[in-house]
Order: C-alpha cells, then sequence, then structure tokens
C-alpha cells in the first residue's frame, strides 16, 4: 500500500482538484492522509466530505503548526509500505502511483525520485473546476529545463553520486516528487524549527538511509505556478542563514571527497544565500540584531574563492564599520550628556 500525505492549510480553492487526483489513480492500494492544520477556511469541510465517500481517505484536524509539523502527524499514522507527499494546490497524473509501484518492483530501491511539471494554473479557477485543464499552460523555463537536463532511468547505491545527479537535474529539493520505503520514513521526521529547505532536509535524511536510490525521469507530478508569483518567499536573515549552513553540511557529509566540481558550485550557493541574509539583515533589523547576526554567522575562513564570495565580504566589511561607528556615536552622546549634567 502507498501512504500520500497531504499538508492542508487554507487551500480550499484548489484542494477538490487535489483530491481528485489522487481518487484517480489507476494503481488502487492507497491511502491519502489529510491534514488540516488550522484551516479557518472551507479545506477541512471539503476533507470530511471525501472521507465519507471513500474509506481510503483520512483526516487529520490539528491546530496550525506549519507544514513539516503536519507532516510529521501524517507521518505517525502512515500505515503503507511505501510513503509520499502532496502540496494541496498541485495535482498528480493518474498513473502516478502505478509508475512508482513498477519502478520499485523492478528496480528494489528504496527511493524513487521521478520528474515534475511546472504549470501556471489560472489564479481565478474555482474550486468546482476540478478537472479542467483549459488554464494549464506550461511555463518556458519548463520547458527549457527538460531540455537542458534531460537525464536517463539510473539506480544508484553511492550516495555521492545520487546528490550529485539530482543536483546537476535540480530535481533533488523536494518530498513531493519521490516516494520513500515506510521503513526510512517512518524513522524519520521534518524539522519543524526553520520554514525554509525543511523539504531538502529530510531527502537528505531519507538518502543517508537509503541503500540504492531510483531516479526515473517520467514527469506525474503537476506543481503549480500561482500567476501572481510565489507566496513562500522567506526573508528573515537567520532563518536564511541557518537553513543555508544546514544544507552546506548535509551536502558536504554526503559527498566527502568526491564530485568536487559539484561541491564548488554548491558552496557558490551557499555564499549567495549568506548576501541574501545580509542584505535582508541590514534592510529590515537594528543594531542589536544585526550584532547577534555577526557573531553567529561569521565568514568560513578559506573560502574566499568565488566571484559572489569575494562580493559578499566586500559587501559585509562596510557594514561591520557602518555597526562600530554607529555604536561609538551613542555612546559619545552619552558621555557628553552625562559630563554637561
Amino acid at each position: 500500500m502507498i501512504s500520500i500525505i497531504i499538508p492542508i492549510y487554507n487551500s480550499e480553492l484548489y484542494l477538490r482538484q487535489c483530491i481528485e487526483s489522487v481518487i484517480a489513480q489507476t494503481f488502487k492500494d492507497w491511502e491519502a492522509i489529510l491534514v488540516n492544520d488550522g484551516s479557518k477556511d472551507g479545506s477541512l469541510a471539503i476533507c470530511q466530505e471525501y472521507a465519507s465517500k471513500d474509506s481510503r481517505i483520512k483526516v487529520i484536524d490539528k491546530p496550525n503548526g506549519g507544514v513539516s509539523s503536519a507532516r510529521n502527524k501524517g507521518l505517525e499514522v502512515a500505515q503503507g509500505e511505501w510513503i509520499t507527499f502532496m502540496d494541496s494546490d498541485d495535482r498528480l497524473d493518474s498513473d502516478a502511483f502505478e509508475t512508482y509501484r513498477d519502478v520499485a518492483q523492478r528496480t528494489g530501491a528504496d527511493i524513487i525520485k521521478t520528474g515534475y511539471r511546472r504549470v501556471v494554473f489560472d489564479d481565478h479557477e474555482t474550486s468546482s473546476k476540478m478537472t479542467t485543464k483549459r488554464n494549464e499552460v506550461p511555463t518556458k523555463t519548463e520547458d527549457l529545463l527538460n531540455e537542458k537536463n534531460a537525464w536517463q532511468e539510473v539506480t544508484l547505491a553511492d550516495k555521492s553520486d545520487v546528490l550529485a545527479k539530482l543536483q546537476e537535474t535540480g530535481y533533488f529539493a523536494f518530498v513531493w516528487n519521490m516516494i520513500v520505503s515506510a521503513r526510512i520514513a517512518k524513522a524519520l521526521c521534518f524539522d519543524e524549527t526553520t520554514p525554509w529547505l525543511e523539504d531538502q532536509f529530510f531527502c537528505y535524511e531519507c538518502l543517508l538511509q537509503a541503500e540504492k536510490v531510483t531516479l526515473f525521469p517520467k514527469m506525474i507530478y503537476n506543481y503549480r505556478i500561482h500567476e501572481s508569483g510565489s507566496l513562500s518567499g522567506v526573508t528573515n536573515p537567520f532563518i536564511i542563514a541557518y537553513s543555508a549552513r544546514k544544507d552546506m553540511e548535509y551536502k558536504l557529509k554526503i559527498f566527502g571527497n568526491k564530485h568536487q566540481d559539484i561541491v564548488e558550485k554548491c558552496w557558490n550557493t551557499y555564499h549567495q544565500r549568506q548576501a541574501q541574509a545580509i542584505d535582508s539583515l541590514y534592510k529590515n533589523y537594528g543594531y542589536s540584531d544585526r550584532k547577534r547576526f555577526q557573531n553567529e554567522y561569521s565568514p568560513i575562513d578559506g573560502k574566499c574563492v568565488y566571484a559572489e564570495e569575494r562580493k559578499f565580504f566586500e559587501g559585509v566589511k562596510p557594514f561591520w564599520l557602518n555597526d562600530v561607528i554607529e555604536r561609538l556615536k551613542k555612546l559619545m552622546k552619552r558621555y557628553t550628556k552625562f559630563h554637561k549634567v
């Protein structure tokens, strides 16, 4: 049996489409765990409606705790031999579960990663348009990505080779385009302390426990791109820096001494993220927060190799100096005021 875990928060506009795509699966031995994470709209009622019609659909209603909390609650009750995840505004192809089942039987892998489609949906469509395809327009970015990163099915045992391949294809960061043995997934949990890259961290943990991973290029998942743009942007510099550091630590652990060319690219991404954190820090935070950030996320010695990193340090130094000057001015002002008295 396959258990699919779907965290739900204020998703009534798209939720019927999501659930209908699960019900339409050609492989019938599944359970859908709908975790309502404190929705304030009609999402819970929709979940209960479908559960009353299909015994394979289970509903968990909990106070709002975030997507990781919802996924962890789903993991606690999942009973299938395989675990997969889905976002509540996305859709599956009807043969998604059958594809997973066939590949798992043929390869004996613990994890199967597939491709996915980035699809633009009309943000004004209503929940009654459950199967309408008229507004689904694949983005140009998707077409280029697929052409650029064309890849063949491969089953690998070396974890560093798996991560290298996933880095090259751009498919490594998500939990909704993979299925994992319950033996692995149920022994793990999502990091509830951060709202950014938590998918990625769970994937890394699964990879560290797997004996074999199959990368299967067929696109069976439809990922919604809202016309209004992403709503999940993270601007908190402490969250960005923490997640960037943790992500890099996972990569170094998995790669070891292999694939150094890809490791260099990972370092570049790391420094871009730290630069993003610094930019947000100085736009939106005060002196005390900036000082705390400097103490917690000091630059990594011996890594001034890349252009983006040099740019990062050149931008940071004047900021630290300005902080010192600002602090000295405040101290001088206090000193002058004291002596006037």
